[in-house]
């Protein structure tokens, strides 16, 4: 170390690397995930005119990971000299713009917005029987992961479910088993997984129901039998609403079960805690696990809340959106809470260099590839306000304009809209419900159609029977004998079958109308036989509709996952073109619908693939269900009005953003005050007592002030723009003018340019979605 060298051995080292040779190494890890050290080592033999050998990776990699320790052990110190070492510090300061709150600070109606979600990308093979690891270490002094033990204490929270067919075990004895099991065999127990607390208390008709069953087939697929091979089968990971990481936990030799957003709920509520707003793919069932679980009192009491990610939203029925979806629940501002995704597209290149790691290993790749993520997040926070305040303005001017000219013409109030909206939520709590009327009404007359067909069956059978006679002059051989006695026995069970199945549903239609008051037999020209027969028709319609609707739901997450295989997001023209091209279930489900939609009275228009394509996506699905009630009269269902609404929404979220900006501006510039008197007052003390880690907290506190003096750049931005509200500090104004001569500001607003196809992909959909009218 002292010559600027570093082996792997503490005594007798071989091979020894230079510092700057890892360091480089460290930087080009940071800055490209999937750098492996197999290439990284070939490089330097060719830059040195050497031939390649496996025990020069090998020394590279382990020096590379004593590198990184050190590092590591570095910044704790650095960390602890400052005083941010406290437990969850860094979940609880981190992100300043959402952690340094203020006094009289105006009040918001979420204090702080996160994410969570699972990934499958990040996972390892786990060690065979035959074998046996070699390193066990355990990285477990880490803040950004949560044990395994914390999160297991969680596992009971939810029942588990029975599913059919034996365990399979592995070689190793452990259950490998999907947790979908097979149709046949005893019945086992498996974890529940976070939609599971809806099942277990809830009403299996909710409207949260049909969006657990889209989840759940989603992600049936996409997990099963993956725990045979693998140890760590992904990670569960939360950030805040800027992208900063607050806690990942490893999912062990499962899918999405419920223990893991349990575990980061548990967390939000200890460290965060009151008026949190969690995104999640199923937050809206979710939500009933959470108030069902052990956490529910202190959930309910400091007011935490869930909502549906907005382009997972989009996925959800149209009864959930209304009241999970961001762009309609009060509060949420312009935030998609889609944070995970974006993180998680970028640290699937982690996916080929912690496959096959150790599981210390991979945990510390991990830690240095979020710690970096961390940083690059955080240099960032100043353009993400910057942008948002931007487009909140420009909403707010233009949208506000279009929407009081669209008041004006249409001669509507913001009362009005209010009570269409309560109407339109009632509606769709009630739409597909039956009563026990309808229901039995349905199955007397489909009782009644089936004994009307049967009639003549019974005749003929009996018909046939009494006029069947053998063969006369025959043989007399035992050939033809037989033969009469065959086709006689065939003629008498065919009788025997008729009567017996007309008697039975003949004491079915009589038990049903005992059950529903009935002194008459309803014909085909009674009234309620021709108005049920017409409900059956329209209920053949609704479940081929339904049909419809689940398979495009299912197929729309299949396409999302392709972005977790680093193939990225499309737009809704690629989606349209994959839906036609790969799902010929969907077009035999148009096909039924068709048929289906045919037979009402007034027929309903046929779909093809231009209008299946071309629909946003289960808002059109869900207006097409009511067949009782021509909902084309309702005000609420008239496209200007709709569009009036939401533009109402989406200028009531600018509002809320531009409020929330206001109070993150002031929080980061205030912050960034404070940390600067901070950092003069730790080096002052450092270098009056000639301590050792002057020169390692110097130049931590370097960096982290040119970070902060290019958000002192973004603040100024933010106070000059033509509409800000907040309200510039007075006794901060010196440290923008320090900052302004540190950086030549290029006034590129686009600091985090996000230059991967599959980022690019990301913000032209959530681009798509926001425009899309729920």
């Amino acid at each position: 170390m002292r010559h600027g060298f570093l082996a792997k051995s503490p005594s007798k080292p071989t091979i020894a690397i230079s510092l700057k040779t890892l360091e480089l190494l460290y930087r080009l890890r940071q800055r490209k995930a999937s750098y492996s050290i197999e290439a990284f080592t070939k490089v330097l033999c060719d830059y040195y005119q050497m031939p390649y050998r496996r025990h020069l990776r090998e020394a590279v990699g382990d020096t590379f990971e004593l590198y990184l320790r050190i590092i590591r052990r570095v910044e704790q110190v650095v960390h602890t000299t400052l005083g941010w070492d406290g437990a969850d510090w860094r979940p609880k300061n981190a992100c300043r713009a959402c952690c340094y709150v203020l006094e009289n600070e105006p009040p918001l109606r979420f204090s702080r917005l996160y994410a969570m979600d699972g990934n499958n990308s990040l996972k390892r093979m786990a060690t065979t029987a035959d074998r046996t690891a070699a390193d066990t270490r355990v990285l477990d002094d880490s803040t950004y992961f949560l044990s395994r033990q914390f999160v297991d204490s969680y596992a009971k929270e939810v029942q588990g479910r029975d599913v059919k067919g034996p365990a399979v075990r592995n070689r190793g004895g452990e259950d490998i088993s999907d947790d979908e099991g097979n149709a046949e065999g005893p019945s086992r127990i498996v974890e529940g997984d976070p939609t599971d607390g809806l099942r277990q208390y809830g009403d299996s008709a909710a409207p949260d129901a049909q969006c657990v069953d889209n989840w759940k087939s989603a992600a049936k697929e996409e997990t099963k039998r993956m725990w045979s091979i693998f140890d760590e089968s992904g990670i569960f990971a939360s950030a805040c609403r800027h992208g900063l990481i607050l806690w990942i936990m490893d999912m062990v030799k499962s899918g999405e079960l419920a223990k893991y957003p349990l575990a980061t709920v548990a967390k939000v509520l200890e460290n965060i805690g009151q008026d949190t707003l969690g995104g999640y793919d199923i937050g809206c069932a979710f939500l009933s696990t959470v108030q069902r679980s052990s956490l529910g009192p202190t959930f309910q009491e400091k007011n935490g809340h869930f909502c549906v990610c907005a382009f997972h939203g989009y996925s959800h029925c149209h009864t959930c959106q209304m009241q999970f979806h961001p762009n309609n629940l009060a509060g949420a501002g312009l935030e998609d809470l889609e944070t995970m995704e974006r993180i998680f597209s970028a640290s699937n290149q982690l996916a080929s260099v912690t496959r096959y790691a150790s599981p210390y290993r991979r945990r510390l790749f991990m830690e240095a590839y979020f710690r970096q993520w961390d940083e690059d997040k955080t240099l960032n926070i100043g353009t993400f306000i910057l942008n948002n305040y931007r487009q909140a303005l420009e909403i707010l001017q233009h949208d506000g304009e279009v929407l009081r000219e669209a008041m004006e013409s249409l001669g509507i109030t913001f009362a009005d809209m209010d009570r269409w909206e309560h109407e339109e939520l009632s509606f769709f709590a009630r739409l597909g419900d039956e009563d026990d009327y309808d229901i039995h009404a349905v199955v007397y007359v489909e009782l009644l159609q089936e004994l009307r067909d049967l009639e003549p069956k019974r005749s003929q059978a009996n018909t046939r029977f009494l006029h069947y006679t053998p063969s006369v002059g025959g043989s007399g051989t035992s050939a033809s004998y037989c033969k009469d006695l065959a086709a006689t026995r065939r003629v008498e069970s065919e009788r025997r079958h008729a009567n017996e199945q007309y008697e039975r549903v003949s004491l079915e239609v009589c038990a049903l109308e005992v059950e529903m008051g009935l002194t008459v037999r309803w014909t085909p020209l009674t009234p309620q036989y021709m108005a049920t027969l017409k409900y059956i028709k329209e209920r053949k319609y609704h479940r081929t509709l339904g049909k419809l609707q689940k398979l495009v739901t299912q197929r729309l997450f299949e396409l999302h996952k392709l972005n977790v295989a680093q193939t990225g997001y499309k737009m809704r023209t690629h989606i349209a073109k994959s839906l036609q091209t790969r799902c010929k279930t969907i077009q035999r489900a148009v096909k039924a619908y068709n048929a289906a939609a045919a037979m009402l009275n007034p027929p309903r228009p046929a779909l093809d693939w231009s209008r299946v394509a071309s629909f946003s996506f289960l808002e059109e699905f869900t207006l097409l269900q009511d067949t009782r009630n021509d909902i084309r009269d309702k005000e609420w269902s008239k496209p200007a009005i709709r569009e009036a609404m939401k533009l109402r929404h989406r200028l009531a979220r600018a509002q809320e953003e531009l409020d929330r900006l206001n109070v993150e501006v002031r929080r980061l510039h205030t912050a960034i005050r404070d940390e600067t008197l901070l950092f003069d007052s730790v080096l002052t003390r450092l270098e009056r007592h000639n301590n050792a880690l002057f020169g390692a907290t110097s130049e931590f506190i370097t960096r982290r002030k040119r970070i902060n003096n290019y958000l002192l750049i973004r603040i100024q931005q933010v106070y000059t723009l033509d509409g800000f509200t907040g309200g510039q500090p007075e006794d901060l104004d010196g440290l923008i003018v320090m900052a302004g001569n540190a950086f030549e500001d290029d006034n590129d607003s686009d600091g985090d340019v996000l230059e991967d196809e599959e980022q690019e992909n990301m913000d032209g959909l959530v681009q798509f979605l926001s425009e899309l009218a729920l």
